[in-house]
């Protein structure tokens, strides 16, 4: 062999090793959680004792490359108050809604029943790595301690009569365990139960109604008291 054209041969078997590592290092590449889009809204529902409680209702679309299931927590942080709290497979809320996926919760509240802090907020993502990702969000509601809330009385055996000073209105039916089997858009005033329900299978699809009002200029929705539908 010519002495300017030497060649350095590898064996075979180092060069299969060698490759062998690299996938199994880009298979091992660390692929942290991202923020796409997230959703805060406060809202006031009845409490007990004809109380009323604040919750805030907060969900995140998050996309990791490694599937939805490596994300481990979501927590939602106010350092001013140091208010925390936990998200995770046990007690979050997940919508699979086309290429996006949403995690969050409808009832995050004061372990005290006070009201929740306004200002600035941190949502923090973290997946089964370790690695995480944060939005930061602000929550501007106006106090909402004089603020009345919608109600709903019967209107004989098939009707309901809304009376709010929202813009925008909603009616729920609820089973006997307090699940949302329905909702619909209501004006104030007198509402067939049929018209809402779409037929009358509420009578046998449901047990209680409330309402819903929602203040789109502060982003903030009130609940009414709920009732026991007609048997």
């Amino acid at each position: 062999m010519n002495g300017n054209r030497r060649r350095r041969l590898v064996p075979a078997a180092f060069a299969g090793a060698c490759v062998a590592a690299a996938l199994a290092l880009s298979s091992c590449e660390i692929h942290p959680p991202s923020f796409l889009a997230a959703s805060a809204r406060l809202y006031v529902e009845p409490g007990p004792g004809g109380t009323r409680v604040e919750k805030l209702s907060f969900f995140a679309s998050l996309r990791d490359e490694d599937g939805a299931g490596d994300l481990e927590y979501l927590y939602l942080v106010h350092d001013g108050s140091e208010l925390a709290w936990t998200l995770d497979a046990g007690n979050w809320i997940r919508r699979d809604e086309g290429q996006a996926t949403w995690f969050g919760s409808n009832g995050l509240s004061r372990p005290d029943g006070g009201s929740l802090p306004r200002g600035e907020w941190r949502a923090l993502a973290v997946d089964l790595a370790g690695e995480r990702a944060e939005w930061r969000f602000t929550l501007s509601a106006p106090d909402t301690a004089d603020r009345a809330l919608p109600s709903l009385a019967l209107a004989g055996q098939d009707a309901v009569i809304l009376s709010s000073s929202y813009p925008v209105n909603a009616i729920l039916f609820l089973d006997a365990g307090g699940n949302v089997v329905k909702t619909a858009d209501a004006a104030v005033g007198r509402n067939p139960l049929d018209a809402l329900f779409g037929s009358g299978l509420w009578r046998s699809g449901a047990d209680y109604l409330a309402a819903y009002g929602l203040d789109p200029r502060s982003d903030t929705g009130y609940f009414s008291w709920k009732i026991r539908l007609p048997d």
